[in-house]
C-alpha cells in the first residue's frame, strides 16, 4: 500500500482529526506492515488558489503552452503527479463553517483536471481517470451532525464524495469525530471515532 496522507488543521498539536488520522494511519501499518506513507501537510504547506494564468493553462493543449503558463501550471501537475502514484489517499481534516477550509478545497482544484484525472467522451460527458484507489476520510466537527436534525447542512461530506467521484474514485469511507466543542458529545467525539476507525480498517477486503 502506497498512502497519500492529506492533513489540513492548522493546529499541530491539538487537531482531533489529526490524532484520529494518525490511530486510522497506526492500524492501516498493522494490517499492511508494507505500507508506505507519504504526508502532504496542507496544515503548514500553502496552496495557492487557482488565478487567471493557471486557469488559462488548464485549457490550453498542452503542447501550446506558454513558457508563463508551464510555470503556472507546475504545481497542479505535480499534485496529479503525486496522486496517481499512490494507491490510497487518507485525508485528516476539520470542517469549518459546514465545508472544506479552504486549502483542501485549493488541493482538489489542482488536481481535477481535464486530460488528467478526468475526460470527455464524444458525447460531451466527463469519466473519470483515476480508478482503483482507496479513501479514508477523517472529518472533525466542533458540531455534532450524526443523526440529528442538523445533519443536512453538513456540505464537507457530500463535496468530498461528489468530487472524488468526480475524477474516478468510488471507494470512500468516512471516520466522523462528531461534535468536538458540544458539552453532550465532546468527550465521547475521539474515542468513538478510534473505535469506527478500527471497525472500518477490521472489515478491510484486500
Amino acid at each position: 500500500m502506497k498512502l497519500l496522507h492529506l492533513k489540513v488543521s492548522p493546529n499541530l498539536a491539538g487537531s482531533a482529526s489529526r490524532e484520529v488520522g494518525h490511530h486510522l494511519l497506526s492500524k492501516l501499518q498493522q494490517r499492511y506492515p508494507a505500507l508506505t506513507e507519504t504526508v502532504l501537510d496542507l496544515g503548514q504547506q500553502y496552496l495557492p488558489h487557482l488565478d487567471a494564468l493557471t486557469v488559462s493553462a488548464f485549457l490550453t493543449k498542452p503542447d501550446l503552452r506558454t513558457v508563463a503558463q508551464q510555470n503556472a501550471i507546475a504545481l497542479s501537475e505535480r499534485l496529479v503527479d503525486q496522486l496517481l502514484a499512490h494507491d490510497t489517499l487518507l485525508i485528516s481534516s476539520p470542517m469549518w463553517n459546514l465545508g472544506l477550509p479552504s486549502v483542501l478545497k485549493a488541493w482538489f482544484d489542482h488536481i481535477t483536471r481535464a486530460g488528467r484525472t478526468f475526460a470527455f467522451t464524444d458525447r460531451g460527458e466527463k469519466v473519470g481517470l483515476v480508478s482503483g484507489k482507496k479513501v479514508f476520510v477523517v472529518v472533525a466537527s466542533g458540531t455534532p451532525f450524526i443523526g440529528r436534525p442538523n445533519e443536512g447542512d453538513d456540505q464537507f461530506t457530500p463535496y468530498i464524495s461528489t468530487a472524488l467521484r468526480y475524477i474516478g474514485i468510488t471507494d470512500v469511507r468516512f471516520i466522523r469525530v462528531d461534535g468536538t466543542h458540544h458539552p453532550h458529545t465532546r468527550d465521547a467525539a475521539v474515542p468513538d471515532a478510534i473505535a469506527a476507525a478500527d471497525l472500518i480498517v477490521d472489515l478491510l477486503t484486500d
